[in-house]
């Protein structure tokens, strides 16, 4: 009898030794990742910190409707740590209806987005996109006399496409220089590791297609 309340006392005195020692690596785990979780929130933060900074020192644009339309997209990019692509048509609505509304535009302004999409964009990222959008709109709202003006936004081929396409006046491409607005448009891109895309023709409008690789998210 004894011999057996020995075997259950060095098992119960095993099991504890077992519990205490899980106990410790999960909190040893627990502490980890949380560590884990606050470098990540902070460096999501000093993302939106460096935005708005950017934003207060960036150069006067050329007109108050293209620097009111940028602002917008800072703002919205520096107001929270994580963006989905329904947030990205919601800022871009936005940016659509200043335009409308600044330049009393007689122009639709259409949208199409996934219905539901799993992508997540940090900050940095969704200021990328978002400035995309807003040079094809500006380009558009101003200069092609469009009654329509499409922002898309499509996964194909594993790219996120991002699309703006007017039914304007268009223009010969080899005649015309690329402006201020293009030569952004390329550097945006290449940051997403992206390929842009750029037609027109005269009479039947002009389509930007930035096409990111969604691997890139």
């Amino acid at each position: 009898m004894e011999e057996i309340l020995g075997l259950v006392s060095v098992g119960i005195l095993v099991g504890l030794m077992v519990i205490y020692f899980l106990s410790e690596l999960d909190r040893k785990q627990y502490n980890i990742s949380l560590k884990n979780k606050n470098g990540e929130l902070s460096r999501l933060q000093h993302q939106r910190d460096e935005i708005i900074k950017e934003l207060q020192l960036k150069v006067s644009e050329k007109t108050k409707i293209k620097e009111d339309a940028v602002a917008l997209t800072y703002q919205f990019a520096a107001s929270k740590n994580l963006f989905t692509l329904k947030d990205v048509e919601v800022a871009t609505k936005q940016i659509q209806n200043y335009y409308k509304s600044a330049l009393e535009s007689n122009s639709t302004f259409k949208m199409n987005f996934p219905e539901k999409e799993l992508l997540s964009f940090e900050p940095r990222e969704t200021l990328s996109i978002l400035t995309i959008f807003n040079e094809g709109l500006h380009n558009a709202a101003l200069y092609s006399n469009a009654n329509y003006i499409f922002n898309i936004a499509s996964i194909e081929d594993g790219n996120l496409n991002l699309i703006t396409h007017d039914n304007g006046m268009g223009y010969d491409r080899n005649l015309v220089p690329n402006g201020d607005g293009i030569q952004t448009l390329w550097k945006v891109t290449q940051k997403l590791n992206g390929v842009l895309e750029l037609t027109s023709t005269i009479g039947n409008g002009t389509v930007v297609n930035a096409q990111i690789p969604i691997d890139r998210f």
